[in-house]
């Protein structure tokens, strides 16, 4: 009994053995899988992340507009609930379309998926007057 009370009394001084997260953030490290994401610019929407993902969280969705290089006018959406992180779509995309991040904070009171991201990467329109200047 002696012992234990001594050894609660020599922890009550020492220091945290571990980090206090949220407060102090860890650095990532190097090889540390995070969020990901199809960058719109490249995707041609051929759908092999889709059909190649081993959890099924990737679904395909129509573009809100078409794009000249994704003549099927559709792109991948990741439910980063069912994702496991594995990046077999990232190794199995043909034109290195997706977007790697150390981003591991992914808790939250909201369903999250890579829609909202790979929207922010959709090319802009071009305006009439700049479509009209380039056809002289």
């Amino acid at each position: 009994m002696l012992k234990l009370l001594k050894e609660i009394v020599s922890n009550v001084f020492k220091k945290p053995v571990t980090i206090e997260y949220p407060k102090v953030k860890p650095a990532p490290t190097e090889r540390l899988r995070g969020r990901q994401y199809p960058d719109l610019r490249k995707c041609i929407g051929c759908s092999l992340c889709f059909i190649d993902c081993p959890s099924n969280a990737i679904k395909m969705e129509k573009l809100p507009r078409q794009l000249p290089h994704n003549k099927r006018g559709i792109f991948p959406v990741i439910d980063y609930g069912k994702c496991l992180f594995c990046y077999q779509c990232v190794f199995v995309c043909p034109v290195k379309a997706y977007v790697v991040t150390t981003d591991y904070e992914l808790a939250g009171s909201e369903l999250e998926n890579s829609e909202r991201l790979s929207l922010e990467t959709m090319p802009e329109v071009p305006r009439q007057e700049e479509q009209g200047s380039q056809g002289r």
